[in-house]
């Protein structure tokens, strides 16, 4: 099964950024969401969404990574051991399984959520098996000493300290390196609310929280920037 999994993760590894986006799209499309744009689920669907982010800017934090590989494909000049990656061998991707619960949370309907987070809990490790095929060919025994002692994705916290000691944590290097995902994250939520706004009262008027998000998002976004080239 897992052989089979590997080419499956090494096509969406590639071509993720336009595919994750697409299957969002289509399941909200062919499953009606719930119309009640502001509810308790929703309150902690975004809470998730939220939780998501600062799992991978905590990954950031310590030091910053290489996301897209080397022409779209697995790549890895030394085996990240430190920081997030002491405690879950996959941080980053248990933080994007977690944003991506809490979007399909925020839609509403049970069988949204379940087809959904299934969809790329299926992904995920797929493109974690081809990952861990490639780094078993490049680090031989370093990579399996490191398999034994922290887990693929669920954080072992006991290894916190082990893994995080003589680092220093660093915020700004976490924002400045998740800005685009952060401002996705809120084009996304923006998105919804609109959507599920039109569905329940057919206007195509940005309500007023959509307004809200987008202009806190656009001053966000620009102040980043700035920030950045300076």
């Amino acid at each position: 099964m897992v052989n089979k999994m590997i080419p499956v993760g090494q096509f969406f590894f590639k071509w993720r950024n336009l595919l994750f986006p697409l299957i969002v799209i289509c399941i909200y499309i062919a499953i009606r969401p719930s119309v009640e744009v502001f509810s308790i689920q929703g309150i902690i669907a975004l809470v998730i969404i939220t939780l998501g982010i600062l799992i991978r800017m905590s990954v950031i934090g310590f030091f910053n990574v290489v996301r897209d590989g080397d022409k779209k494909t697995a790549h890895a000049d030394e085996l990240f051991t430190r920081g997030m990656f002491g405690i879950s061998r996959n941080t980053l991707y248990l933080g994007n399984l977690t944003t991506y619960f809490g979007i399909f949370l925020l839609h509403g309907a049970p069988l949204a959520l379940v087809i959904g987070f299934a969809v790329f809990v299926f992904i995920y490790y797929s493109i974690i098996f081809s990952e861990e095929s490639f780094l078993r060919g490049k680090f031989g025994a370093g990579f399996e000493t490191y398999v034994s002692e922290v887990p693929r994705l669920l954080p072992k916290l006991g290894n916190w300290s082990k893994a995080t000691s003589g680092m220093a944590f660093s915020w700004k290097r976490a924002i400045f390196s998740e800005y685009n995902i952060i401002g996705q994250s809120i084009l996304m939520v923006l998105l919804v609310i609109w959507y599920k706004s039109y569905l329940a009262s057919g206007s195509m008027v940005l309500p007023l929280t959509s307004l809200v998000l987008l202009a806190g998002g656009v001053v966000f976004m620009l102040t980043i920037r700035t920030i950045k080239r300076r």
